[in-house]
């Protein structure tokens, strides 16, 4: 992306990003940053479906991750926060609790 400088590989946005992304949350780019899976759904364990396709799942969910724990969206979109899972009933089951997102993260 032109003028596209990321974020040096942090985890954690600077004040100022962090204020500037509360105002206007920034674009994801999830399916980028997950390596090809084996076919199979981490959630449930079955392949996928023309009707259920897999795709890429935020453990930390995307808009949370950055307005309540100031994570960058290059880590968001990164290997560590995104697994495959369906897109119809396992996705939203691949989220993390409050409590493991702030273990994962470190807070």
């Amino acid at each position: 992306m032109a003028g596209w400088q990321g974020f040096d590989g942090r985890m954690f946005l600077t004040d100022a990003e962090h204020e500037t992304y509360k105002r206007r949350p920034p674009v994801r780019y999830s399916a980028r940053g997950l390596p090809p899976g084996d076919g199979a759904c981490s959630v449930c364990g079955l392949a996928a479906t023309p009707a259920n396709p897999l795709q890429a799942a935020h453990l930390v969910p995307f808009g949370l991750g950055v307005a309540v724990y100031a994570l960058t969206p290059e880590w968001l979109d990164g290997a560590a926060n995104l697994v495959w899972a369906h897109r119809a009933k396992c996705n939203k089951a691949a989220e993390l609790s409050r409590d493991e997102i702030e273990a994962l993260i470190g807070r």
